[in-house]
């Protein structure tokens, strides 16, 4: 290709085979990303709209929603998710969700200063930092549309009615895929307009009039009408996923050079510019938009790299080389995001399957208990009515607040609401579901690594309720709650024989494992618990689970194995920043100053006690 000319010429420098790589490897962090719980709800009201042929007016997901008024802004994501999903399953739609992502990154390659490579550098950097939002839900084609509107919108030649009517039918896909966001074709039209009054030719003028006002109309084009605009960014108050949204990341290093950028680019490329200034603005307060806002600060930056360097042909090495580099970008992508991330929760890694699986084997029914966090899977694995789920506008408040308080507030919430069942997510640290489990009104029925189900005593599921009283409570952190079971020698045998019944209730279950090794050492039984820590290592879970992986060091010190167990808390604290779990780490670091002391290393176990009072008390909800 000829040598790139400077960045206030023509700073538009196509590459095919660059950009496929760009492409290929933007699609492959799509394929092994983080998944969204939100997805469940997409795909369920899809589902309803294809059986029904119409939208929902009312809430059919919640009972705690009291039936209200609720309608979907992305109809068309929803019905074609829902499709993929009945017709191909989980990979159906992430390969969807992939093709959208990789073609939103492809397209900005061509926007650079004359170095495709440094271009595609940035792209592929903005891809990595901007996991939470590579998720299949509806804001992945915010990327996509606002690519294609850049793509669109950039080029100096005369005006084509073929780009007014391509930007008018981009508005329409837009306010129907994800109308929350549509508002920003109309943003980037006007900014075409507003640069075109300028300095333009009075026909040019009044295309580009004439175009604004098409998407004004065919933004109407969707089942809510004008009413789309009530919903604008109302899902973008947190990050996809429900992912920590911290300041000290690459999104921040991608906002700040993005818009010290803009001042160079400013006259040079107005409506890119100004369009990355305000998503980059806006993002700092609506945490949903960083994705977006990475992408868009990726040309500017590029861009005014052109002031610094010196534009340089792509040739085939190094092509090749930037290959070899996005190779490596993608195994760190892989060993810091997919490893630990992937896995944890959303659509295609659900927690509560076996739980799902328990209520329908067993028949239980009735009004369901649930966290708001697990709403959304519940949702989409058992199409029941829920409690509560995480959607924008649909509970009160006030509501919200309460349900988030459950730990503190179960028993008020039953008298108002009478619940029947419920279904929680099995957090060991500091054990939430303890207010159940000392609750006399409530047994526990189901219980594995990721999920409790709970059975009121009296009431619609009586003839479900397990025949003998647990003595176990699976819902605590550490095996040593068994101590004072096993030293009742009357005791001990039936702790063995509820491990043995949890294993077949559950067979993938790690923490029976784990619990039943610790027992059986306990018992002097050492060659039996050696074997149960031995199944339990080869379980792939155990290394994603920083609270079983806890356990296990657990049991791994109580053998007298204090280095094994040393390495492993060091792994179990590691997991556990990286998940954002600071309950996790409060409860690991003690242990870990113990067999620190333990092997003789005063310095590190005082770290380590120090590290403890450095986490933050948890804030709880208000009322």
């Amino acid at each position: 290709m000829k040598q790139g000319a400077h960045p206030h010429e023509k700073p538009h420098h196509p590459h095919w085979p660059l950009e496929t790589l760009l492409f290929a490897f933007v699609f492959a962090l799509g394929w092994r990303s983080v998944h969204a719980p939100e997805t469940w709800i997409h795909l369920k009201t899809g589902a309803k709209m294809l059986a029904e042929h119409a939208l929902p007016m009312t809430d059919p997901f919640s009972y705690g929603s009291s039936g209200g008024a609720w309608t979907t802004d992305s109809w068309l994501f929803d019905a074609v998710a829902a499709k993929l999903d009945a017709l191909g399953g989980v990979k159906a739609v992430v390969f969807l969700k992939s093709l959208v992502a990789g073609a939103a990154f492809a397209l900005l390659l061509p926007i650079n200063h004359g170095s495709p490579l440094a271009a595609a550098s940035l792209l592929a950097l903005g891809a990595c930092a901007g996991w939470a939002g590579l998720v299949e839900t509806p804001a992945i084609f915010d990327l996509l549309f606002f690519s294609l509107f850049i793509r669109l919108l950039r080029p100096r030649h005369r005006f084509q009615w073929w780009q007014g009517a391509a930007a008018a039918a981009l508005t329409a896909l837009w306010a129907n895929t994800h109308g929350a966001s549509a508002l920003l074709a109309l943003w980037l039209v006007g900014l075409k307009v507003f640069k075109a009054s300028l300095r333009t030719a009075a026909r040019e003028r009044l295309g580009y009039w004439a175009t604004f006002g098409a998407c004004i109309v065919t933004l109407s084009w969707n089942p809510l009408g004008w009413a789309v605009l009530g919903r604008t960014f109302a899902d973008a108050i947190a990050v996809p996923g429900g992912w920590p949204a911290d300041w000290v990341s690459l999104y921040t290093l991608f906002a700040v050079a993005g818009l010290v950028s803009c001042w160079y680019t400013l006259q040079q490329e107005f409506v890119t510019t100004v369009a990355a200034a305000a998503i980059i603005a806006l993002s700092t307060v609506l945490p949903g938009l960083r994705p977006l806002a990475i992408l868009a600060a990726c040309p500017v930056i590029a861009l005014a790299l052109g002031h610094w360097l010196k534009p340089r042909s792509d040739t085939w090495p190094r092509v090749m080389r930037w290959a070899v580099f996005a190779g490596f970008l993608l195994a760190g992508y892989q060993h810091f995001i997919v490893k630990p991330l992937s896995r944890e929760r959303g659509y295609g890694a659900p927690a509560l399957a076996g739980a799902a699986h328990y209520l329908e084997s067993n028949g239980v029914h009735g009004r369901m208990f649930n966290e708001p966090d697990a709403g959304a899977e519940l949702i989409g694995l058992t199409g029941r009515s829920v409690f509560v789920d995480l959607r924008p506008g649909v509970y009160p408040a006030s509501f919200k607040s309460e349900a988030a308080a459950w730990p503190r507030l179960f028993r008020q919430l039953d008298m108002v609401y009478r619940f029947d069942y419920a279904v929680l997510h099995n957090h060991r640290a500091d054990a939430p579901a303890r207010v159940i489990d000392e609750d006399p009104n409530w047994v526990l029925g189901y219980a594995d690594d990721r999920a409790l189900v709970y059975l009121k005593k009296v009431g619609e599921n009586a003839l479900v309720l397990p025949r003998e009283p647990r003595l176990v409570s699976p819902n605590r952190m550490w095996p040593g709650e068994l101590d004072a079971l096993l030293a009742d020698k009357r005791k001990a045998g039936k702790v063995l024989e509820e491990l043995d019944r949890w294993l077949v209730q559950a067979p993938d279950s790690v923490q029976a494992l784990l619990w039943k090794a610790y027992a059986l050492g306990r018992l002097g039984l050492q060659d039996k618990a050696d074997r149960h820590l031995q199944l339990a290592r080869e379980r792939p879970r155990l290394r994603r689970d920083p609270e079983l992986r806890a356990a296990y060091a657990f049991a791994l010190e109580a053998r007298g194995r204090a280095q094994e167990a040393r390495e492993e808390y060091r792994g179990a604290l590691e997991s556990a920043r990286r998940l954002g779990r600071p309950r996790v780490q409060a409860e690991i670091l003690p242990r870990l100053a113990a067999v620190h002391r333990a092997l003789g290393n005063e310095g590190a176990a005082r770290e380590a006690e120090d590290q403890v009072k450095a986490i933050p008390a948890p804030v709880e909800p208000e009322e």
